[in-house]
């Protein structure tokens, strides 16, 4: 299971962070890339800091505000939405970050990364099932895909493992719980 972690938290940044070699190529000027170094700068003074630091909050906020215009200006920017998704995967603010996905599959749709991207935002904000589709959907478009693999079963084993505690009446961490009702 940890491997399974590690790798997708490696998927995740390389997604997140990575110039593809033709959007290397044409980010030669300031007016190219839109502000995008300096989102990535914040992003990566933010980085470091505690979770709940105001710093890392401002920090990811003003590099939120950069890309934000950067897509405004120029809708078609994947590097930007990559950007922005992993701001948004610092904030753990998956909501967005599986809206800003979405929106980055549309630009890359042939990129395997960005469906498995989108199973993980699903899972963390507590859509296993659609996680368990979206991985389905990959593995349909690459089969053998060795992470996209990996990780359906992982989540299909936390389905299994959710379903198997509610038919048990127990809570998600496997405890029991107790009947509802008054026993004063």
């Amino acid at each position: 299971m940890n491997k399974i972690s590690s790798t997708l938290a490696t998927v995740t940044l390389s997604v997140t962070l990575s110039l593809t070699a033709a959007q290397a190529a044409t980010a030669e000027s300031k007016e190219q890339t839109g502000g995008i170094p300096e989102a990535v700068q914040l992003y990566a003074e933010a980085l470091p800091l505690e979770v709940d630091s105001l710093k890392r909050a401002d920090l990811l906020n003003q590099a939120e505000a950069i890309l934000q215009s950067v897509i405004q200006k120029d809708p078609s920017s994947l590097e930007a939405h990559r950007k922005l998704l992993g701001v948004y995967i610092l904030k753990q603010d998956y909501q967005n970050g599986i809206r800003t996905v979405k929106d980055a599959i549309m630009l890359s749709p042939e990129d395997p990364k960005l469906m498995i991207t989108l199973a993980f935002l699903y899972e963390h904000s507590g859509a296993l099932e659609y996680a368990k589709e979206m991985l389905n959907e990959t593995l349909n478009k690459y089969p053998g895909h060795s992470i996209a693999e990996e990780y359906q079963v992982s989540i299909q084993k936390k389905i299994d493992l959710l379903n198997t505690n509610q038919a048990h009446n127990l809570g998600p961490a496997g405890h029991s719980q107790p009947p509802a009702g008054n026993f004063h």
